[in-house]
């Protein structure tokens, strides 16, 4: 079978999470991805914890289908090596602090020297230039200098992160959006390009309805009522606790008609509460939301989590379970999408994988390999250059190439 990115080549500088899971991405549909990694530790984000005998979990959750390749990058022989790989290279990946692969003698400039077809991509925190370019870049401080950490929470709470670095994710998805633009821009022009995404521009997009209303109308959104879960929606619109201690996601004002009487209907509201004209259209139901919020919040109280989900069913109105992780991972729908993958890792034994999240119907992306040990490709990687065995060995013996494969090979524990 095909894949969509076969022939790829990314050359994969790229460390933690915003940058590895864009390049895993193509990797996924087929790209050959190599990791130019430190001799014998690897990136950075091999030694985030929990481990299982030196192996991360959560490192090797964005390094699948990629090979690794250590070299030492201080060294005139080690960038060369880079060079001479790049000159067969699609795209070279990286999200270091802006200026960093120029002082390795690897920018643009110099990659697009020995191949004018190369693609940069560069992943930062807050772009390649610019007042804060050369700031440290981070997840949390995205989410709060874009505005969406006080978009988040409640008014009680103050202003809320994500539950997980999800502006890292959202920007490795647009650094892989803007390689994948930039390979589709070569087709047709022939040359390459820089692509230049980050943590910050990925934070303002994420609300960017509500950036769009507020430029245009001057219309802010401050954080709801705590239950609530946007300032511009109502109290039919949020999370509440049933009385065995489970939660559930009311998304009740839209798609129906008569949203207030149906979710009053599904709560067993007395009739004066259901009727009540205040409540009747969304006007009202803002003009009174921490009022409708508490009706909601104690009609909840009162049934379990089974029969508030049967009431709100046979009412059409729309609820979600909270899932906790055990249920997450066990709920039939993600796993009839394959969002579990299931694989064997060398010296490990058998590991789970987040699946695959888009689907194609003619290439679809496949779990080839898992994440490699560093080093694992250096003789597979030199060789199709046309390093023989002297050759190889001379590298390792100076140091310019990793050994780690020859003392695994040997007997020694894996380079995690």
């Amino acid at each position: 079978m095909t894949a969509a990115f076969d022939g790829i080549r990314i050359l994969d500088f790229t460390q933690l999470e915003q940058g590895p899971s864009g390049t895993q991405v193509l990797a996924d549909f087929g790209a050959e991805v190599v990791k130019i990694e430190r001799i014998d530790v690897g990136e950075i984000g091999r030694g985030q914890f929990p481990t299982i005998d030196g192996y991360s979990p959560h490192w090797s959750a964005t390094n699948r289908n990629k090979k690794s390749l250590s070299i030492d990058l201080k060294s005139d022989r080690g960038r060369e090596l880079v060079l001479e790989l790049a000159k067969d290279a699609d795209i070279v990946a990286s999200n270091f602090r802006p200026g960093v692969m120029d002082r390795l003698g690897l920018g643009w400039d110099a990659l697009s020297a020995v191949n004018p077809r190369i693609i940069v991509a560069y992943a930062s925190g807050y772009g390649q230039d610019g007042p804060y370019a050369y700031r440290r870049g981070q997840d949390l401080a995205a989410q709060a200098i874009s505005g969406l950490m006080a978009l988040t929470g409640s008014a009680d709470s103050g202003p809320t992160p994500s539950g997980t670095f999800m502006i890292d994710y959202v920007a490795s998805m647009q650094f892989a959006q803007g390689m994948m633009i930039a390979l589709s821009a070569r087709e047709r022009t022939g040359r390459g390009q820089v692509v230049d995404s980050c943590l910050l521009n990925a934070a303002v997009a994420t609300h960017l309805q509500e950036g769009t209303t507020f430029l245009n109308t001057g219309q802010t959104f401050p954080r709801p009522p705590a239950g609530v879960a946007h300032a511009h929606n109502t109290a039919l619109y949020g999370q509440y606790e049933t009385a065995d201690g489970r939660w559930l996601a009311l998304i009740g004002e839209f798609y129906i008609t008569e949203p207030w009487k149906r979710t009053a209907r599904a709560l067993r509201m007395p009739d004066e509460v259901r009727d009540d004209p205040r409540f009747q259209d969304t006007a009202g139901l803002r003009e009174h939301l921490v009022e409708t919020r508490d009706h909601v919040a104690a009609g909840m109280k009162a049934l379990s989590f089974d029969e508030a989900m049967e009431r709100f069913e046979a009412e059409d109105v729309l609820v979600a379970p909270v899932n906790e992780y055990a249920e997450v991972f066990a709920d039939e729908q993600i796993l009839h999408n394959d969002m579990v993958l299931t694989a064997e890792v060398p010296g490990i034994g058998e590991m789970k994988f987040v699946g695959i999240p888009v689907r194609l119907s003619d290439t679809p992306g496949t779990l080839r390999s898992t994440p490699p040990t560093v080093g694992q490709h250096n003789d597979e990687l030199l060789r199709a250059l046309g390093y023989d065995d002297a050759a190889l060995r001379e590298l390792k013996d100076s140091g310019v190439v990793g050994s780690e494969s020859d003392r695994e090979g040997a007997g020694g524990a894996a380079s995690w």
